[in-house]
């Protein structure tokens, strides 16, 4: 049994030193945790997550990497070794995770953010605008798909389209309604 309950109590001290921001310990714990059950795709998100929070990208790209390699069907994890390539500047990595993460949960307004975002720094201004609008959909009071769709309908010579999207997020987020205006050149 204790082969059982050891990895378990290391990952559980993990979050409860996670929980009182005691991030160095945390790892650690997840680390010990990881030794005696290197299958645990719990503890392989734990620990990415706090690598990531620690600007150890690589630590975090490996642990998610693990994470997805044992639970390929995890979505959200998908999305953060997504959003870690993209940061990094691997895109097509980044592209590669955030469509599987939509394949598997087509909701997740966050991934199709990402896509959107790269498309649009790609200066792919259809696949830019049809996957900001799904992100804006998904999450209707996000106001930073909002301000990239309005910037990617500006740039797509779609003004009006621009300017009611400047207007719908600035019912809800007057200062970045005002970064918007900014942005695209109104008022």
């Amino acid at each position: 049994m204790a082969g059982f309950l050891a990895p378990r109590a290391h990952y559980w001290a993990a979050q409860a030193y996670a929980f009182c921001k005691r991030q160095r310990s945390a790892i650690a714990a997840f680390e010990r945790a990881l030794a005696l059950d290197p299958d645990m795709v719990a503890a392989w998100r734990g620990v990415g997550y706090l690598y990531a929070q620690q600007r150890a990208p690589a630590q975090a790209i490996a642990a998610l990497k693990r994470a997805v390699e044992l639970a390929p069907d995890d979505a959200d994890t998908r999305f953060n070794l997504g959003f870690l390539y993209h940061e990094r500047g691997a895109l097509d990595d980044a592209v590669a995770q955030f469509e599987a993460a939509i394949r598997l949960k087509p909701q997740l307004d966050r991934a199709w953010y990402g896509l959107g975002v790269i498309a649009l720094g790609r200066g792919d201004l259809p696949a830019a605008i049809a996957r900001l609008q799904e992100a804006a959909k998904q999450q209707y009071f996000n106001p930073h798909a909002g301000h990239q769709l309005a910037i990617a309908y500006h740039r797509a010579g779609e003004h009006e389209k621009a300017v009611a999207e400047l207007k719908r997020v600035e019912s809800f987020d007057p200062k970045m309604g005002a970064q918007i205006a900014r942005d695209i050149g109104v008022r």
